[in-house]
């Protein structure tokens, strides 16, 4: 034993060396060894130390959500339209109307257009032909035509009766349109049908284009046009033509301010197959008046708007074989010859000669 006892001071040493690292690795300061509650700071991301005196320290942890997350863009919203109905299009143009007029909601007609727009027409019973109107999702009305376009420059007008007049007397189905055209042309040809004049609605306008029957032979009467307070207008040169012989001073004819009864200037009139056939007779019946009506024949040429009457007239010294002639005879009463032996006959009873 005595062999190493020089070596225990030397053990000792390193015993001692290895206790005070020990002691100062794991040591610390007072305030390291205080145990504390701690509690998430929100604003900071970290955790509070929070000792009995309240006072809080920092702990160097720091909360996983702190971590930036990428920003998410939001929608931009999109407006709603004030039109998104049929229904509400409808009375947009509604409102605007009665401003001027007095007239329902169910007196218009909506169908959808294109691009989410609406077209709105008078209903058929509709007292007011305001035309046709294109309106907008965004509540923009817009004239679709010409009609339309004269509504909104009298609403846009403060309703001045200088610009338009609306409509007093209503002409809204295809019947009234015929009997109105009808009751100014039956003072010159009552022979006249009702059934013959043909009423289509023009699109482009509104109003009213009546036609004669082409299946009717009697003739041609022209093309005119009717509007919603009964104003009646030629539209071609036979239609001119015709309203000229009614000899009704201007262009148009019968809407609200007209309220008395306009007289026709055409009497004497040759109206139908009899009246030409008599006609022919008084102009004949000087040189011929044994000149039997009976054994006419009379025929309407429509494309030339008169009658043709064939007449069988003995000659003038009775000796040779009886004549026939070809005639026109017009709405007014004139006699025409149509052929070699009805200008014959014209030279024998112009001249007198019998």
């Amino acid at each position: 034993m005595r062999k190493y006892s020089h070596l225990r001071p030397i053990i000792l040493a390193l015993i001692f060396a290895a206790t005070a690292g020990l002691l100062f690795s794991c040591g610390g300061s007072e305030e390291e060894a205080i145990e504390c509650e701690k509690v998430f700071n929100a604003a900071e991301g970290t955790w509070d130390c929070v000792t009995e005196s309240g006072s809080a320290g920092t702990v160097e942890e720091t909360n996983s959500s702190k971590e930036s997350t990428p920003a998410v863009a939001e929608p931009t919203p999109v407006p709603t339209p004030p039109i998104t109905n049929e229904t509400t299009a409808g009375k947009e143009l509604w409102v605007y109307l009665t401003k001027c007029i007095s007239i329902d909601a169910g007196h218009l007609t909506v169908n959808t257009a294109t691009k989410g727009n609406w077209l709105v027409t008078p209903a058929t019973d509709s007292p007011q032909e305001f035309g046709t109107w294109l309106i907008k999702p965004s509540g923009e009305l817009v004239p679709h035509n010409s009609k339309a376009e004269l509504w909104d420059i009298y609403l846009k007008g403060n309703c001045d009766n200088n610009i338009m007049s609306p409509a007093a007397t209503d002409v809204i189905t295809q019947s009234e349109a015929s009997i109105v055209l009808w009751t100014q042309l039956a003072k010159c040809h009552p022979e006249l049908p009702v059934s013959m004049l043909i009423a289509q609605k023009s699109q482009q306008t509104g109003d009213w284009v009546v036609v004669s029957d082409p299946n009717y032979s009697m003739d041609d009467y022209g093309v005119w046009s009717v509007e919603r307070d009964a104003t009646i207008k030629p539209l071609n040169d036979r239609a001119k033509e015709v309203w000229s012989a009614l000899s009704l001073s201007g262009e148009s004819v019968g809407n609200s301010s007209i309220t008395v009864e306009i007289a026709a200037g055409c009497t004497p009139v040759i109206r139908n197959e009899q009246e030409a056939n008599d006609r022919m007779y008084s102009y004949l019946s000087s040189c011929y008046p044994d000149l039997r009506q009976a054994e006419m024949i009379t025929t309407r040429d429509p494309m030339n708007h008169v009658w043709l009457v064939v007449t069988s007239e003995p000659p003038a010294d009775n000796t040779t074989e009886w004549k026939r002639s070809i005639w026109s005879v017009d709405g007014s009463g004139r006699v025409l010859p149509k052929n070699s032996s009805a200008e014959a006959t014209t030279a024998i009873v112009d001249t007198g000669k019998c």
